[in-house]
């Protein structure tokens, strides 16, 4: 985020102290604030808030107590539905209203404020366009009325809040090998046995991991895509030797062109490879109210009972191979289909599957027209085992490492597995947005943020997956999105990953055993290839290490004899 010029203005009188006194209010007009993203200025002055964007400012607050904060704005509705604005303090949702009025009026906050910098900033939270419709959001001003007796806040310093941020951020991932430790390893015991059960002391062993228990993924649609076959080779090369995790494309309105003749043949194929290389699959989505989600030979949604016969169909068709699924693609921004049939039909056609319900905008400010959607989903019993979050909207956002942390720790409350479901910090040469960070998106910056960024979710107990969006630049949905360049060369960010999840996030060791025949192992969940070498040759088994598993792994050899 570039922090701009701002002007503070002086305005007495706004609010009475008491019979005959004035005070003076800091204000901050929404055209000047240091934070404006996702935006313009609007013509007869204002900011216009696009795209869920904010307007604030940070300030430094000398005394600890309660400030009221008057945000002047106004809206256009669409669909019915006025604009929902939050107030924001330091990234965080503290209070939301909705602005249902075309000209400019108050809305009044009180927060409470301990001493020190503290960004305050006024979000839109309910963007949409509905037909002709486009809802907006416009703020003219933010008024900061300090308690009674307390200095007004005062502007701090870029420089002074960026090296602050800077230092927060590099705590964070200092802090987050700990938790990995923690949380992605199991401790077990190897007891190497011949085959009349006496221990082998002495005998030499090697533990390589195979496989991981977590799930390291990306979109395959640039499956067999390109125009020649080297490319082909080369996508699938760089995939399988990063990914053990596929998002296959199941969008209708490309899918099923025609009624009655959805494209099996392809995704057949995918699925086929994905198998043969150990790759776990999802598919994405099987219902979804955006035009993508729209089939050419319906009149909008198709009718439920259509919508039933695909849901069950295509998990069906692929149950025991495709074993995740987003039924319904971001529900919380698109009136229709609803959630609660379409999960009560998936769980029918896959007892077994895991089903994600998935969003965009979480990781800017919390997204709370999810959350709500999820309680109530909880509370109607609605099937879903795990939470998508999409990590690109704002697509320029640079996602503060510490606000990652406290939607991962909120959206955790559900008590569900979080899925990162499309992450795509994009190498596109675009401003970085929402960050203490300025300059550009270039591969140098995608690779430094991915990496802290795959630290922290991977860090965090609650996280099961990560899913990057695309591939490559070729067929990316975001100019320079891709891990490799439209030529397959990998970018940075290509090799930085490789190093984290197959070198640093990869156990591997060797040893004897001791005289009762066992070896201490911790290493990273997952499969495991153990090679214990006896007098007769070298023997090898297949073991998996869980979270929860049983203590002492026991491999018995065929062999009587010892070393």
């Amino acid at each position: 985020m570039f922090y701009r010029s701002f002007t503070l203005l002086a305005v007495v009188g706004v609010f009475a102290c008491g019979p005959g006194q004035a005070r003076a209010d800091v204000v901050i007009r929404a055209e000047e604030a240091a934070i404006r993203t996702e935006g313009g200025p609007h013509a007869g002055g204002g900011w216009n808030l696009w795209s869920s964007g904010r307007v604030g400012q940070p300030l430094r607050c000398t005394s600890p107590g309660t400030y009221t904060v008057v945000v002047r704005a106004w809206g256009s509705p669409a669909a019915g539905v006025w604009p929902e604005m939050a107030l924001l303090i330091d990234g965080r949702t503290i209070r939301t209203a909705t602005v249902e009025h075309r000209i400019p009026e108050d809305h009044r906050f009180e927060v409470e404020l301990k001493t020190g910098i503290h960004e305050i900033a006024a979000a839109f939270l309910n963007d949409a366009v509905v037909g002709q419709e486009d809802r907006n959001l416009y703020l003219d001003r933010l008024t900061i009325v300090p308690p009674p007796g307390a200095a007004d806040p005062v502007p701090v310093d870029k420089r002074e809040l960026a090296q602050a941020a800077e230092q927060r951020e590099q705590q964070i991932v200092d802090a987050t090998q700990a938790s990995i430790d923690e949380h992605r390893k199991a401790q077990a015991v190897l007891r190497v046995l011949d085959r009349s059960g006496r221990p082998l002391p002495g005998t030499k062993v090697s533990v390589e991991q195979t496989g991981h228990d977590f799930l390291f993924g990306c979109n395959i649609y640039m499956f067999d895509r390109f125009r020649d076959e080297a490319r082909d080779a080369a996508y699938k090369q760089r995939f399988a030797e990063l990914f053990n995790y596929a998002t296959l494309g199941f969008y209708w309105r490309s899918y099923e062109p025609q009624r009655g003749t959805p494209n099996y043949a392809y995704t057949d194929q995918v699925v086929a490879w994905c198998q043969d290389h150990g790759i776990r699959m999802k598919g994405h989505p099987l219902l979804w109210g955006a035009q993508a989600g729209v089939p050419t030979w319906s009149q909008g949604q198709p009718s439920a009972e259509i919508q039933r016969q695909r849901v069950t169909e295509i998990m069906q068709r692929y149950r025991g191979k495709i074993e995740f699924w987003e039924v319904v693609n971001e529900p919380a921004h698109v009136a229709e289909p609803k959630i609660d049939q379409p999960y009560r039909w998936a769980r029918e056609a896959g007892p077994d599957d895991c089903l994600i319900i998935n969003d965009y905008h979480v990781l800017a400010d919390g997204c709370p027209a999810f959350f709500r959607l999820l309680t109530a989903a909880k509370q109607q019993q609605v099937p879903f085992d795990g939470i998508g979050i999409q990590a690109h909207e704002p697509r320029t956002m640079r996602f503060p490492l510490d606000r990652v942390q406290e939607i991962l720790d909120q959206y955790a409350t559900f008590g569900k597995g979080l899925h990162i479901t499309e992450f795509t910090p994009a190498s596109s040469g675009q401003t970085i947005t929402g960050s203490h960070r300025d300059g550009v998106w270039d591969e140098e910056a995608q690779a430094e943020y991915a990496v802290k960024f795959y630290r922290v979710c991977f860090a965090h107990p609650a996280v099961q997956a990560i899913t990057w969006w695309d591939l490559c630049d070729h067929g990316s949905w975001l100019p320079g999105g891709g891990m490799l360049r439209a030529d397959m060369s990998p970018k940075p960010v290509y090799e930085q990953l490789r190093r984290l999840i197959h070198e640093e996030w990869q156990t591997s060791t060797t040893g004897v055993t001791d005289r009762e025949g066992r070896f201490a192992l911790r290493g990273f969940l997952g499969e495991y290839r153990l090679t214990i070498r006896t007098p007769d040759g070298e023997i090898e088994r297949e073991v998996k290490l869980v979270r929860d598993g049983p203590p002492e792994i026991v491999v018995r050899l065929a062999s009587p004899s010892s070393p």
